[in-house]
């Protein structure tokens, strides 16, 4: 059934008005089109992206800091005609996976009516009617897209900076801060406070910061965040007082960039524990930490809380390497003997790797630089994760090392910081100058054990089947 030309006047002028409210009313907005009531720090948000061009946002996680961003953006669309709104980021899969993301699916709670408005894409928002005048988009923020930053100009040009943290100060002086010359320009910077240098840090504590509107978010502002939720963050950073902790959960910048990944009061709790006793049912994991000619290999063996040996090779190559821990293998009781070798098989490793795996040995090939297995959100490469559930398993209490001289210097020299809220413990080659030329090849063993483990964190391997030998083992037993 036709609707009359004056009934399409009467709807279009309730539209306008509706709109002309949504201008106003950014809550008003979220709760209208998307259904979403927003709570009081993401009002005290959209509000101050509404009423000022200079906007900062530090915060923590778990409130809800990037629906109210999708909202803004929506919001931007909605309410103005000649707008452009750009989404910077450090990373392109962060910005596709959250922000992105979130767009997408308020799209998908809107009214047919509003959708239909709209063409939505993987990488560019358009209004149907404007499409060249009203769109949104993402850009990664780097010194080499510096020209295409700076290029940006729009009566109303809304210019979101997600992981502020994380872009370098360049993009901001030389290009972002241009969009506030356009006759309603808008810079927002949302990001975790990970850093204590830099733009992002400057506007909220340098000579700078007195031209910015301040907004500061903490964990607890979600109004379901327990105190139990609490206490397991601050299990999962290593405590209420640490870098990690601050930065994620209280939304704080920390009191400097470089945090102790494992601390010695932790360690040293742990050397000689007498009354320590592994769970018998729990399996025994090996570390390998391989070296071929004239450097050291370590091999690290650990059951459940405690470290049953160590084994240091010196100018073996990688057969002899190999020889050597099947020696090992065979000549250890048969319900101590190791269901998993975890073997760093980046460079001359995978040569050990394959040679005990020729072996008939249960090798397990880690590969540290690759993507983590267990909590993508929190790690930047396997080596930060089992590095950190190192730490996790010191802090625990309860375990027991041998008074080793050399683990423990290893193990409490590196430090860790967090990028985008991310945990990158130290490289290896500044960890190796503060120990007078000395890897930290102990240290990187004990490590390994934690690739696979059954014994304190879930695992993404099915230990059943993998604890069953690819080879008739039983001539050693």
């Amino acid at each position: 059934m036709s609707i009359s030309k004056q009934e399409k006047q009467q709807q279009e002028q309730e539209i306008i008005a509706l709109l002309n409210d949504f201008h106003h009313d950014i809550p008003l907005f979220a709760l209208t089109v998307f259904g979403s009531t927003l709570r009081a720090k993401q009002v005290e948000f959209v509000k101050a992206f509404q009423d000022h061009k200079r906007i900062t946002f530090k915060g923590g996680v778990g409130f809800g800091k990037t629906h109210a961003l999708a909202i803004l953006v929506w919001w931007s669309l909605f309410t103005h005609d000649d707008v452009q709104v750009t989404i910077f980021g450090p990373n392109e899969g962060q910005l596709q996976r959250g922000i992105w993301k979130e767009l997408e699916l308020l799209y998908g709670k809107m009214d047919k009516t509003f959708r239909d408005w709209w063409t939505l894409t993987a990488t560019k928002i358009a209004r149907n009617t404007n499409s060249a005048g009203c769109f949104a988009t993402y850009a990664l923020a780097s010194k080499d897209n510096i020209a295409a930053a700076r290029g940006i100009h729009q009566i109303n040009n809304f210019v979101f900076v997600d992981e502020a943290t994380g872009v370098p100060d360049e993009v901001f002086t030389d290009a972002l801060e241009n969009v506030l010359t356009d006759p309603n320009g808008k810079l927002c910077l949302i990001s975790n406070p990970s850093s204590t240098n830099g733009f992002f840090w400057e506007t909220w504590n340098g000579p700078i910061e007195k031209i910015w509107t301040k907004v500061h978010g903490r964990m607890t502002d979600a109004p379901h965040v327990t105190a139990d939720d609490l206490e397991a963050k601050a299990l999962l950073y290593g405590g209420r007082d640490t870098r990690l902790y601050r930065i994620m959960v209280e939304g704080e910048f920390p009191d400097n960039d470089t945090d102790g990944l494992i601390p010695r009061w932790a360690v040293e709790a742990a050397v000689d524990q007498e009354d320590v006793v592994p769970a018998a049912s729990y399996p025994v994991i090996w570390g390998l930490d391989p070296a071929d000619g004239g450097d050291r290999s370590v091999l690290v063996k650990r059951h459940d809380n405690k470290i049953i040996g160590i084994s240091k090779f010196n100018g073996t190559d990688l057969m002899q390497l190999a020889m050597k821990v099947r020696d090992e293998y065979e000549a250890t009781p048969p319900k101590l003997r190791p269901k998993a070798i975890c073997v760093d098989a980046n460079g001359v490793g995978n040569g050990a790797y394959v040679n005990l795996a020729y072996m008939g040995l249960p090798a397990k090939k880690i590969m540290v630089q690759n993507s983590p297995t267990r909590k993508p959100d929190l790690y930047s490469r396997l080596r930060d994760q089992i590095w950190w559930e190192c730490r996790e398993w010191f802090i625990n209490g309860g375990v027991c090392i041998p008074k080793h001289d050399d683990l423990i210097k290893e193990l409490v020299t590196p430090t860790y910081d967090s990028e985008n809220g991310k945990i990158k413990v130290e490289k290896k080659d500044n960890i190796r100058k503060r120990l007078k030329g000395n890897s930290p090849d102990f240290a990187d063993a004990l490590c390994l054990t934690f690739a696979i483990s059954p014994t304190r964190y879930a695992s993404q391997f099915n230990l059943d089947r993998y604890m069953r030998p690819s080879v008739d083992l039983s001539q050693y037993e």
